[in-house]
């Protein structure tokens, strides 16, 4: 059985700050958006020149990418890229590099995007003072203490660990090409009309959203002056629990029973459609279960005999709209209730969206199943990987 030592983050890496000084004709952007749960989403190449002056920091394969803002929002990613000589990062997010004599990168990286450090991160910079709760390395990261084993015993973890990402990405896999199937069908019916010669089917026609709707709701936070509102199971849903997400299975904060009879005109049931109208405009996902949403999202509740999946594909299709109309000159985003609520939309006969429906719903049905799953095993990684660290687990024993 490995021994492991009790060892401080800034023992095992350090934070890179080396200013990119190429001159590629073409870069590419790394904001903190641009990073979630792992990976790097961004990989649009714009022009070098006039870049905004957070846009400093290179990184290199094997490096982290780590958000100084909000932790618990999982903006981090592992540099899995061989070539990165044309790629800058802001200033927001850490370039992590590990100590390659005593971590491997992908156990570092484990470390970092556990629950555990995450958690303790986001309770650190909610403690500091500014505009948003942030943390550093040298002050809250740096300083955090980890169970360190040895390089073999990190070895057999990571390959534990591998195995449980490996069947999540598979899943995400399966659910992309799902999604893919549901949009080209909804755009064959709806947006390129391909039964009708390309025209729109007489029987069809415009109106506004309201017209699918048997209630559009915009979300409220209950008061946070009031402990007993949160702490429960009841899903409070905000922006960051939206981004890529088709169902919304897991939020950061969950209210209590309490909380959410404080508002109860608010509460949202399955399937309802949540659409960021706010800041961040225009994500659109589902709801998984009886929910609340805060003021920056406004919620379709649709009529009886307007299918929920109908509802979902045509707002993904009104993001550009919604930003548009929500900007009105100014470069922030506020669309409101009666504004959303009047939005166009292209109401298509009760039978077709009935057919839509029948098409669709397993696809969803199975998309919803496959994202409770991988949130499973997210779980039974998080909680092995401390249990496998500590030697609670022997990693001898397990088979891979």
């Amino acid at each position: 059985m490995s021994i492991s030592t009790l060892t401080r983050i800034d023992e095992i890496c350090q934070t890179i700050s080396e200013t990119y000084r190429g001159k590629d004709k073409k870069v590419i952007l790394i904001n903190t958006s641009d990073v979630l749960e792992g990976k790097i989403l961004n990989f649009e190449e714009v022009e070098n020149k006039n870049l905004r002056g957070q846009f400093k920091k290179t990184f290199k394969k094997n490096d982290i990418l780590f958000s100084e803002i909000r932790p618990a929002n999982k903006r981090f990613a592992f540099v899995n890229i061989d070539d990165t000589h044309n790629f800058i990062a802001s200033t927001k997010l850490m370039v992590l590099r590990p100590n390659l004599k005593i971590v491997l990168p992908e156990f570092l990286y484990y470390i970092l995007s556990s629950d555990y450090l995450l958690s303790e991160m986001q309770h650190l910079a909610e403690t500091r003072s500014g505009t948003f709760p942030q943390i550093t390395f040298s002050s809250e990261l740096g300083p955090f203490e980890i169970e360190l084993p040895d390089i073999n015993c990190q070895r057999k973890i990571v390959s534990i660990l591998k195995n449980i990402d490996k069947k999540i990405e598979l899943n995400n896999e399966i659910n992309d090409n799902l999604l893919n199937q549901i949009d080209s069908h909804f755009r064959a019916l709806y947006i390129d009309f391909e039964q009708n010669n390309g025209l729109i089917p007489e029987n069809f026609r415009y109106g506004i959203l309201d017209e699918l709707s048997k209630e559009i709701i915009c979300g409220k936070t209950p008061s946070t002056k009031n402990e007993s509102y949160y702490g429960g199971d009841i899903p409070f849903i905000t922006i960051p629990d939206m981004h890529d997400k088709v169902y919304v299975i897991k939020t950061e904060r969950y209210l209590s029973e309490e909380g959410a009879n404080s508002q109860i005109k608010k509460i949202l049931p399955k399937n309802s459609i949540c659409v960021s109208c706010i800041e961040t405009a225009g994500l659109v996902a589902l709801v998984n279960e009886s929910s609340h949403t805060n003021q920056q999202i406004n919620s379709i509740i649709p009529k009886e005999n307007v299918s929920p999946y109908y509802v979902y594909s045509l707002m993904k299709t009104l993001r550009d709209k919604i930003i548009s109309l929500g900007q009105c000159g100014s470069t922030i985003v506020n669309l409101n209730k009666v504004q959303f609520s009047k939005l166009e939309v292209l109401i298509p006969t009760e039978q077709s969206m009935s057919e839509f429906d029948q098409r669709v719903k397993p696809m969803f049905e199975q998309i919803n199943l496959l994202q409770l799953e991988n949130e499973k095993l997210s779980s039974l990684r998080d909680s092995l990987l401390p249990k496998l660290m500590s030697g609670e687990i022997n990693v001898d024993s397990i088979e891979l």
